[in-house]
């Protein structure tokens, strides 16, 4: 078997799970233990340090807990010799000063420090990073990584960041463009796991996180790359997730778990099967071995999502803040599916461009949108769009009398069928028998005190001001009522019982046909 093979066998495009031997290769990073060697040289000068925090390390925990021990012992010594200002210890870039004034470890904020200004990409590696950004385009759902550094985000345009375990668990994932940095990252200090109570709080959490990342194990293959196939990361990991899943699923693992092995050896890539065992289950996977990651990267991408993978990932948070909200956002164009007019054997989702996807347009902005639009500009499509998609089906439901001057004056084109049915006087809103049945309510008020002595009875005041003569109102004024009735209830054409729902709509025709007919 080939690797060309193993992707061909991908249900769909692959999550990457990288270690630090990605940035290890890519930007020359130390590994762990080189790190804390680096900032133990900064609070000693004994060539021997390092070795003595090991050697402390070694009796007080477990062989997998050493490594955090160390950076514990590490630390300890490290934020005190920082606050002494022992020479050699600060760096005082301004991030470091801020992050210590917040209460943050001097220890964590100069690591992140130091990542942030040594992540130069290696030029020995230019071809297969050129690779690696043209599949995060169509052939990588995403990211799950422990690195702190910004590898990812640098090279993964339009991807979407969680940091840390509780941003993951309490965040909702849409599975697609997305990374996510389970040890932190250097963009927050705070959030980086490294020593001992770091390690403890991670794993004591940790099947929260398994079962947040099931979903993305389940449906996706996985190719875990920079990682040592023994990583204790990796096995804890996995072993919560193992404890997670039913005997009967592992086996649907088997195809998609895929392990990179380097090998500097290596020519070409070769295909085996691999296993690891957790509390009598074992975990099948293809293991790849290679030393050219850029073979890898040719392979993956021949598995092709059908949309830039960014731009799903927009359409998928799009629709999911549309279902909970019901807003609309420039993306979407929905029509109310609680129309009864709207067969639903017959509804369909409709990709395409913003300026040529009006299939659903004359469906989706509702009559109260149409109106409030003409009093508060917040629709938005353009006039034109409106006019030539949307006016016919809402003119019908409102019996012709749709106002339209303030669209007619902004749109670029002509629209002579909508202007002859359009009002050309203003007794064609307001009748004159109806001005007469009105005077003795109205009396000798002028428009602006009757809303004032009015309205604190709305709906009266609202009756009275569509009943003025034409002399008495004031397109200027009747704006600003307007603005105010909406301001304090943007809904209240939807909201409004009876008779006031058509009287709000009737000041909305006044107002326009005064304001925007020329």
């Amino acid at each position: 078997m080939t690797i060309q093979d193993v992707v061909s066998q991908f249900n769909t495009t692959p999550f990457i799970f990288a270690g630090s031997g990605i940035t290890r290769r890519y930007y020359n990073l130390p590994d762990w233990a080189g790190l804390l060697s680096i900032f133990t040289n900064r609070i000693s000068k004994d060539p021997f340090a390092y070795r003595s925090y090991e050697n402390q390390a070694q009796y007080s925990a477990l062989p997998e807990d050493k490594m955090p021990m160390i950076a514990t012992l590490i630390e300890k010594d490290f934020n005190e010799a920082w606050f002494a200002d022992k020479a050699g210890v600060r760096s005082n870039v301004p991030s470091v000063m801020a992050a210590v004034a917040e209460g943050i470890s001097p220890f964590k904020a100069e690591i992140c420090a130091y990542l942030s200004s040594s992540t130069t990409i290696d030029p020995a590696y230019d071809d297969e990073i050129k690779k690696l950004k043209k599949i995060s385009k169509n052939n990588i759902a995403g990211v799950i990584t422990t690195n702190y550094d910004t590898f990812f985000e640098t090279i993964f345009e339009g991807y979407k960041s969680f940091v840390g375990q509780d941003e993951l668990v309490f965040s909702q994932l849409q599975g697609i463009a997305e990374i996510y940095k389970i040890h932190g990252s250097v963009d927050k200090a705070d959030s980086i796991i490294i020593n001992h109570e770091d390690y403890h709080s991670f794993k004591e959490k940790g099947k929260y996180l398994a079962a947040k990342l099931m979903t993305i194990f389940m449906e996706y293959p996985i190719v875990f790359v920079g990682y040592s196939i023994t990583d204790s990361d990796i096995r804890s990991i996995l072993d919560d997730m193992v404890q997670c899943l039913p005997a009967d699923r592992m086996s649907l693992l088997q195809k998609r778990f895929v392990f990179v092995e380097y090998d500097k050896n290596m020519v070409g890539a070769s295909v085996s099967s691999h296993s690891m065992v957790f509390d009598h289950k074992s975990i099948e996977m293809t293991k790849v071995t290679l030393a050219d990651f850029g073979i890898l990267y040719e392979a993956l991408s021949k598995k092709k999502a059908a949309f830039p993978v960014k731009v799903l990932r927009r359409f998928k948070d799009d629709l999911y803040n549309f279902i909970l909200t019901n807003e609309l956002t420039e993306t979407m164009q929905v029509a109310p599916l609680e129309d009864e007019r709207i067969d639903e054997n017959t509804l369909a989702i409709t990709i395409g461009l913003s300026s040529t996807g009006f299939y659903g347009l004359a469906r989706a902005v509702k009559s109260e949108q149409w109106y409030r639009n003409i009093v508060l500009q917040d629709l938005q499509y353009s006039d034109d769009d409106l006019l030539g998609y949307v006016y016919l089906e809402l003119a019908k439901q409102n019996s012709w009398r749709l106002p339209v001057w303030y669209y007619i004056g902004r749109a670029k084109k002509e629209y002579p069928e909508i202007v002859e049915r359009a009002p050309k006087n203003y007794s064609d809103i307001v009748s004159k028998d109806s001005i007469d049945r009105n005077k003795s309510a109205i009396k000798s008020r002028t428009m602006k005190e009757v809303w004032e002595q009015e309205k604190h009875n709305q709906s009266k005041a609202i009756r009275l001001l569509g009943f003025l003569p034409y002399e008495k109102v004031n397109a200027e004024e009747l704006g600003q009522v307007l603005k105010e009735i909406f301001e304090n209830d943007p809904d209240c054409i939807s909201n409004a019982v009876g008779m006031n729902k058509s009287n709000i709509r009737k000041l909305i025709r006044i107002y326009d046909f005064l304001k925007y007919k020329k």
